[in-house]
């Protein structure tokens, strides 16, 4: 998708660059959504603009024109290749050259790598030796969805940048911008919770439809289980759609959860609080906590991604739901 505007948050998070503009690494580490990728090629033509200091964005030189036709020479990205799953050896190997050779227009080369989690562990030994020596000039940006689970060595040679899901008054203007449809934004953003980038294709994609049929989905599969195997096959079919419903089914677990819990105003989801507000009256509080677990563990699994058979590993959690608080177990 293609956005009409720059995106107007992360003003704090520049000021980090700014403060440190003569380091070569920074880790850009955020959820998925929230807009990682467009602010890092923001920061990659503000490093390569040779017009204005501090990772400021002319928009009149040389550089920037280039940059914006996609095409500059000393701008390199790194990324999973089309049916791969991981950035190998083979993908560091390339950028060493260009690495060590001077910058075609005399000022600053920036490598992009995204995702850093998805770098094989030969090829983060590679790069490791590349964040030791770093030549002078380059900029290595790298982003980041796992941040835990990088390696302590990559770690510990940049600059850690933690970007989080921006305030609602931010996202709204920008959301106008961006489409015709302004009447879908405020359950677009309730659905994304929150995050910019997800709320964008969600009013694109009418979003209340897929919330229609993941509340009749999961009502369903909780009174009787007869949709098992419908859910367990045609959920997987959109990958996208499937892990927004998890996050759906860990939501309504954490509503179940605040009723159990909490007393007085319980800021639940009030298309699925009639379903929430029964369960906590009938279960225990450890089945809701259990089941939560698995279905972020699910979550995170898929979200990565696998070579497990995704209808198995759904089945086996819908499974886990059926048993633990459906009403025919």
């Amino acid at each position: 998708m293609d956005y009409k505007d720059k995106i107007p948050w992360f003003e704090d998070e520049k000021e980090i660059f700014k403060k440190t503009f003569n380091h070569h690494a920074y880790i850009l580490e955020g959820p998925k959504g929230i807009g990682k990728n467009l602010f890092t090629l923001e920061i990659a033509k503000g490093f390569l603009c040779n017009s204005k200091p501090n990772i400021e964005i002319c928009n009149e030189c040389q550089s920037c024109h280039i940059f914006n036709e996609f095409n500059h020479p000393d701008f390199y990205q790194i990324k999973t290749l089309e049916e791969k799953k991981q950035i190998s050896i083979n993908q560091i190997k390339e950028i060493q050259e260009p690495l060590y050779e001077s910058s075609f227009l005399g000022f600053n080369k920036v490598f992009i790598i995204n995702p850093l989690d998805k770098l094989t562990k030969e090829a983060f030994d590679a790069f490791l030796k590349n964040l030791e020596e770093p030549p002078a000039n380059s900029i290595f940006l790298l982003v980041s969805h796992r941040y835990q689970s990088l390696p302590l060595t990559i770690k510990s040679r940049c600059i850690h940048i933690s970007l989080h899901v921006p305030k609602t008054d931010l996202i709204k203007p920008w959301l106008k911008k961006q489409t015709k449809h302004k009447e879908k934004i405020e359950s677009a953003l309730l659905f994304s919770k929150g995050k910019p980038l997800v709320a964008a294709e969600m009013i694109n994609l009418d979003v209340k439809d897929t919330r229609i049929s993941f509340i009749k989905d999961i009502s369903e599969l909780i009174k009787t289980g007869n949709n098992l195997l419908q859910i367990s096959e045609q959920w997987p079919k959109d990958k996208d759609a499937m892990l927004l419903k998890l996050e759906w089914m860990s939501d309504l677990l954490m509503d179940c959860i605040r009723h159990k819990l909490l007393i007085g105003n319980r800021e639940t989801f009030q298309d699925t609080d009639v379903i929430s507000s029964y369960l906590s009256n009938i279960i225990e509080t450890e089945k809701f906590f259990s089941l939560l677990e698995k279905t972020n563990s699910f979550w995170s699994l898929f979200y990565s991604e696998t070579n497990l058979r995704t209808d198995y590993q759904l089945r086996a959690l819908l499974i886990d739901w059926m048993e633990s608080i459906g009403l025919a177990r």
